[in-house]
This record gives structure tokens, C-alpha cells and sequence, in this order.
């Protein structure tokens, strides 16, 4: 591997990484402005439905988020498996550091397999809390 193709790989894997940890803080952005939602639709009486579409809408959402989140982290693991190639291993155009945008695209999952991974993630404990409970207390208390 050249010296600047690692190099390249390296500052892509740094960005990556960057991004990837930042999506964590929107993440819990939406879940405030879920429990926001949710405490506004308890103060001024909103129907039942109207908060649990809300929040509903939110957490798919988050879900979408995540999904997006967890192809950065598949994209940093391709770029360390590119860091771990020897030097001759490295001469075809698919393991240049910057044809990241190419790669997904023809790994593009169908509309159907897309909507499953984004149901997939909206399901994991980390992205359920708090959109369960908060539609519970809009259940119990609109």
C-alpha cells in the first residue's frame, strides 16, 4: 500500500469515525423532541392519535437514522479491511479509498430489503426506549 492511499483510507476512517459517533447525539435529539411531543400533546389535550402518530413517526425515524448510522460503521470496517492489505492486494480500483459512494450503490439493498433493515433497527432496545413508553403514557393519560 502506497503511502498516500493509507493515508487517504486513514482520514476517510476518520471522518467515518466522526460522523458515526455524532449520529448518536441525533439520535437523542429526536428522542427529546419525541418526549417534547408527548408532554405538549399532555398540556394542551391533543388526541391520543395525533401524539401516537407523532411519535410513531419519530421513532421510524430514528430507525431510519440508525440504519444509516450502521452502513458508516459497515463502511469503516471495509476501510480497516483495507488498512490490513498488503501492498499488492491493493492495485484494483475497488479498494481505492475513495470510491466509498460507488461501493454502497451497487450494494444497494431492494425498497423491500431497505424497508426491513429500518424496521429491523427501529426494533433494538436502544432505538424502542423511549417511543413504548411515552405512546403508553399518551394511552393511559389522552
Amino acid at each position: 500500500m502506497t503511502t498516500v492511499s493509507k493515508q487517504l483510507l486513514l482520514q476517510q476512517w476518520q471522518t467515518l469515525h466522526n460522523n458515526h459517533e455524532s449520529y448518536e447525539s441525533y439520535a437523542l435529539i429526536i428522542k427529546l423532541v419525541a418526549t417534547a411531543i408527548t408532554l405538549l400533546s399532555l398540556t394542551f389535550s391533543l388526541t391520543a392519535l395525533v401524539a401516537l402518530l407523532l411519535v410513531a413517526v419519530l421513532w421510524l425515524q430514528e430507525g431510519i437514522w440508525k440504519t444509516f448510522q450502521c452502513r458508516t460503521a459497515n463502511a469503516i470496517i471495509a476501510i480497516e479491511d483495507k488498512l490490513a492489505l498488503n501492498e499488492a492486494e491493493q492495485t484494483s480500483e475497488s479498494t481505492k479509498p475513495y470510491l466509498m459512494y460507488k461501493q454502497w450503490q451497487m450494494n444497494r439493498p431492494t425498497s423491500k430489503a431497505l424497508i426491513a433493515e429500518y424496521m429491523a433497527n427501529s426494533l433494538k432496545p436502544t432505538v424502542l426506549y423511549p417511543y413504548l413508553p411515552l405512546m403508553f403514557v399518551v394511552v393511559i393519560f389522552l
